[in-house]
């Protein structure tokens, strides 16, 4: 099963006109753009096919602003397009961009790596710890021991 290159491709680019299914064009000259598309289609994308964590605008609405009054925003939350990703790349073998890189809590990522041997070049035990040239004790006039009580 092939998988798509860009998931942004199943809405229409509202920059370049491309239809659905087709990559995106350059303005000047009307070829294709092989390494991406524009960023409007990607946006149109997850505001298409995701619900805002943030501030739950339902699939098709853009985002608003989380303070009174309500505006909408002109791009999604960051919160929104990480879920779109997450959504996808659980679906999907590839991630949806090349650009984007895992994140600690995704689980997509792939195990953790493992942490590297200790050298035995490298000594393991630290010196005891020893006071900087020209610091002095702090000087304490309590005595040392249990507080007195009172009878």
């Amino acid at each position: 099963m092939r998988t798509a290159r860009f998931p942004q491709l199943a809405a229409r680019c509202s920059w370049c006109a491309a239809p659905v299914g087709q990559l995106c064009t350059t303005p000047s000259s009307g070829k294709e753009m092989r390494n991406g598309t524009h960023d409007a289609r990607r946006i149109d994308w997850v505001i298409k096919t995701t619900t805002c964590p943030v501030c739950a605008s339902a699939p098709g609405y853009s985002c608003l602003t989380t303070r009174p009054p309500l505006m909408p925003l002109t791009s999604p939350h960051p919160e929104r397009i990480t879920a779109a990703d997450r959504a996808h790349t659980a679906t999907h073998r590839t991630p949806p961009w090349p650009h984007s890189a895992p994140t600690a809590d995704d689980r997509s990522a792939g195990p953790s790596p493992k942490p590297a041997a200790a050298s035995p070049s490298i000594p393991t035990q630290t010196p005891p710890a020893t006071q900087p040239s020209g610091a002095t004790a702090t000087a304490s006039s309590a005595p040392v021991g249990p507080p007195p009580t009172s009878p």
